[in-house]
């Protein structure tokens, strides 16, 4: 008890949305989104690709 056993533990915890990447609907890799404006409409965007994201 005077010295614990030091070691990595497995433990679950949320992660932030801002720490998430979409998939690219093209290329099926991590990619950040952008938005754009279609006429009266802002709509997402792959930014690798710059395919739009439904």
């Amino acid at each position: 008890a005077k010295q614990p056993q030091g070691g990595i533990l497995k433990q679950e915890a949320s992660i932030h949305i801002s720490n998430l990447n979409l998939i690219d609907p093209k290329s099926n890799t991590p990619t950040r989104v952008g938005y754009r404006m279609e006429g009266d409409k802002k709509v997402r965007f792959a930014k690798k690709s710059g395919e739009e994201i439904k």
